[in-house]
């Protein structure tokens, strides 16, 4: 992606006052920023559609675009004192708006925030909250969102058995074509999912199957070329598995991966740990 042309038209329009152009620029923006959530561009793309949305007087879309900019300070290193400034600011013009998902799109990303303070109680109380108010309408792909934030909650909260039945219950759900979710966004979601299926297979001593589970994980990101730190996550987590059953090949090349994508996330801690690993693996 040609991050010099679009940003400096964006920015371009910007100072010319072209307010409409800014926050539609900011919006086509939204569904690519997942694609490449670490990109060092999402904070100003996303606080210029919040200030041209505010210029315009559109108060629904001054919180999404303020909502979208929480998203982006939850992303590694994470900001919870900024998400928070955000979401209360979204939830307000929200309400005043009358705008259902982005209230529930506030409370969502509120509950991201406690998650990082470990306030996990109020965390699935926010989730929660969210979940019912995109079931009211009929948001199934949003709410299942929500549904595997109480996953990760009880997951960070060493309730690993009780998140495994979370993300279980998740995965039948993503692979049910009658379930109501946007194909791609089903087929997208999956390989996380089972991800976190390993990741609580591998807390509960499960190694045999948590290195079956996060394989298959991780060969699906790596069909739908996703590469992010959910991702480098998984393949320390595999890396280590397969030390401990004496696969030392297979760990030292996971390891190397997970350093490949650290680095290229700009975590260097984590890719020098991983360099060393892979080192010493034997």
């Amino acid at each position: 992606m040609n991050v010099d042309n679009w940003l400096t038209a964006m920015q371009a329009a910007a100072a010319d006052g072209r307010h409409s152009l800014v926050l539609d620029c900011a919006e086509s923006m939204h569904w690519f920023s997942d694609l490449w959530v670490h990109s060092p561009h999402w904070h100003e793309v996303f606080t210029r559609g919040a200030e041209a949305a505010g210029a315009l007087g559109d108060l629904a879309q001054q919180a999404t675009q303020l909502n979208y900019l929480a998203w982006g300070h939850s992303v590694p290193p994470s900001d919870p004192e900024a998400i928070l400034r955000c979401t209360s600011q979204a939830l307000e013009l929200a309400t005043r708006a009358g705008a259902t998902a982005q209230i529930a799109w506030a409370h969502e990303y509120t509950a991201s925030a406690l998650r990082l303070r470990n306030r996990f109680a109020e965390a699935v109380t926010a989730s929660s909250r969210a979940a019912e108010l995109f079931k009211t309408i009929e948001d199934i792909d949003s709410h299942v969102q929500c549904r595997a934030h109480i996953a990760h909650c009880l997951f960070d909260e060493g309730r690993h058995t009780d998140a495994l039945e979370q993300y279980l219950a998740l995965l039948a759900l993503l692979e049910d074509t009658e379930s109501g979710m946007t194909p791609s966004v089903a087929s997208r979601s999956r390989p996380f999912a089972l991800i976190r299926i390993g990741h609580c297979l591998e807390r509960l001593g499960r190694r045999t199957e948590a290195i079956t589970t996060l394989s298959e994980g991780i060969d699906a990101l790596d069909e739908l070329k996703v590469s992010d730190f959910r991702q480098a996550g998984a393949l320390e987590s595999l890396a280590a598995l397969l030390a401990g059953e004496g696969r030392t090949d297979e760990s030292r090349h996971a390891y190397a991966r997970a350093a490949q994508v650290f680095e290229a996330i700009g975590d260097t801690g984590a890719r020098s740990r991983c360099h060393a690993l892979a080192a010493v693996t034997s």
